[in-house]
């Protein structure tokens, strides 16, 4: 059924509950929510011990699951929050960064410029520009990592950097992708054991995603890992015509990491030419894929490929997410711009359930020149903040795009490969879209995949979701809201308009013994329709807090 202009939140179960189900459903709450208060009032107890904790990476940690154990903000005082700062960011972009807070700096990016802010009252510490030299169609930064006293990011120029992070002071620069190539950064990267890890955009406009290791001291190339292999069994799954070029197997977002195992999962993007499938015959590895490499020596150690031979740009554009689940099953979580949540081993060999979080229609017909109308369409789908995990409720929430696209194809003679020129296969591009959008929010046992709530609106959600131990879910949405959610039930206990769309990181942190909330807003959008001013970070506290 076509979703409405209106929100709502509701139960999976709740339309066909009879009385004796609703007897049995109280006596689960109930326990749920004792396993709940329990699992709140631990995680409480050894957040009042401490007076700092930080969001020191994208999605907050190697796992990826954005989970926070700060409770001082929680659902009974949640809608009290007031905004204590606002650090207006002097450019109008399509603002995405997820903010990493480390030692009192909040430090945020944009495609041509780093940011370091006070993390308690918006100040700015210092701003690093960055002058692109063949910035190619990049349009945008979404992070930095942090390790060491300094942080390090990719350029749409193709250039990696190490900064000072006390004074943005450039360490090293060198050139790790050809923007020539269609080949450009926008993802953040990872760091561990001296390690920057990094990969590509590009997958729409030519290039081949190709994920490195650089030396964090140095900048030195450690190893490569090509997303679309030239060479093995994997190559065999493209096409082998000397006339005939593979694109495609981009990274946008950022990654996971198993310090304990040594692996680093990768989300891997679509492939190109995007809608035209019958030039590139074939699986076409490793793309819409997660891959699992040997973070030390690059070497590929698993894989789990989404959707073979796309067509419909339906990458899996945001990180997985590692954890192990209430049942004790080591997990990942991953959501892709096909519609689906997918929960796997964390060897990625053992499905244990897919749930569909978006509209699903036309998935299957064959594009035409005459036009093709589908569901999700190229936006997703989950597109680049994907899942998150909540300990203490067992539960993933999941952000979706509900957004139809119609495609025209070219004929294949006509197809033109001539990078960074936009590689699809398609004669309106990137694709017609729906007049009406929607948005989802859905909650998902991460045992059993069973919806438990689900969150239903008419605007795009974009907007990382982030999950604490005071039983909130906080996110935004692109009309503005920052929105505070119960987050075993779907109930809104906050939604605040900031006055321009959410489309980048919610985190929350601790400084001397006060909790901090910050807000990435403002993004201006064009290919999503989304206009904006400039984009600024708000930062939220409890009104008989911030004033410590």
């Amino acid at each position: 059924m076509r979703p409405v202009n209106m929100e709502c939140t509701y139960s999976a179960d709740a339309r066909k509950a009879s009385m004796s189900r609703v007897r049995d459903c109280f006596i689960i709450v109930t326990l749920v929510g004792l396993t709940f208060g329990l699992a709140t009032k631990a995680v409480g107890q050894a957040d009042s011990q401490r007076s700092h904790a930080e969001w020191q990476q994208y999605n907050g940690g190697y796992d990826a699951t954005r989970f926070s154990s700060l409770t001082q903000i929680n659902t009974n005082n949640v809608s009290s929050l007031r905004e204590v700062a606002r650090f207006k960011i002097p450019e109008t972009t399509s603002f995405q960064a997820d903010p990493v807070v480390v030692g009192g700096t909040l430090y945020v990016t944009t495609l041509h410029n780093t940011y370091a802010i006070d993390a308690r009252t918006g100040q700015q510490r210092w701003v690093r520009l960055h002058d692109l030299k063949n910035p190619g169609p990049g349009r945008l930064g979404r992070g930095v990592g942090y390790a060491d006293g300094r942080v390090f990011r990719g350029l749409a120029d193709g250039h990696v950097l190490a900064m000072n992070a006390s004074t943005g002071d450039v360490i090293w620069d060198v050139v790790g992708a050809d923007p020539k190539a269609g080949e450009f950064y926008t993802a953040a990267p990872v760091v561990w054991e001296g390690r920057v890890y990094l990969g590509n955009a590009g997958s729409d406009y030519g290039g081949i995603g190709h994920i490195k290791a650089f030396d964090a001291k140095t900048g030195k190339q450690l190893w490569s890992f090509d997303t679309v292999p030239s060479a093995g069994e994997a190559a065999k799954t493209w096409p082998s015509e000397p006339n005939k070029f593979k694109a495609g197997g981009g990274t946008y977002t950022s990654y996971a990491l198993d310090p304990e195992a040594g692996l680093l999962y990768s989300p891997v993007g679509n492939p190109g030419p995007d809608f035209l499938r019958e030039y590139r015959s074939g699986d076409n590895l490793y793309t819409c894929s997660v891959i699992i490499l040997d973070a030390r020596t690059g070497e590929l150690k698993g894989y789990r490929q989404f959707v073979k031979n796309d067509f419909h740009d339906w990458d899996m554009a945001a990180s997985p997410i590692l954890f192990t689940s209430r049942a004790g099953r080591k997990m990942v979580a991953a959501a892709g711009k096909n519609g689906y949540l997918y929960g796997l081993s964390r060897d990625l060999q053992e499905l244990s359930f897919q749930v569909p979080v978006t509209r699903i229609e036309n998935a299957d017909a064959p594009l035409t020149a005459e036009a093709t109308h589908f569901l999700p369409g190229m936006h997703g789908g989950t597109n680049f903040y994907g899942p998150s995990y909540s300990p203490p409720l067992n539960t993933l929430f999941v952000p979706a795009i509900d957004w139809g696209s119609t495609i025209k194809l070219v004929p294949p003679e006509a197809l033109k490969h001539h990078p960074p020129q936009p590689f699809t296969g398609a004669v309106n591009a990137f694709g017609d879209h729906d007049a009406e959008r929607f948005g989802h929010i859905t909650a998902v046992d991460a045992d059993s995949g069973h919806v438990l709530w689900k969150y239903d609106t008419d605007t795009p959600m974009l907007a990382s979701v982030t999950p604490t131990a005071g039983g909130l879910l906080l996110t935004g949405d692109t009309k503005g809201n920052f929105l505070a959610f119960d987050a075993s039930n779907g109930n809104v206990l906050l939604k605040m308009d900031m006055g321009e769309p959410i489309g980048g990181g919610v985190v929350s942190y601790m400084l001397d013994g006060v909790q901090y909330i910050a807000v990435a807003g403002g993004m201006a959008n064009p290919p999503m329709h989304i206009d904006s001013g400039p984009a600024w970070v708000a930062i939220f506290s409890l009104p008989d807090r911030s004033n410590r």
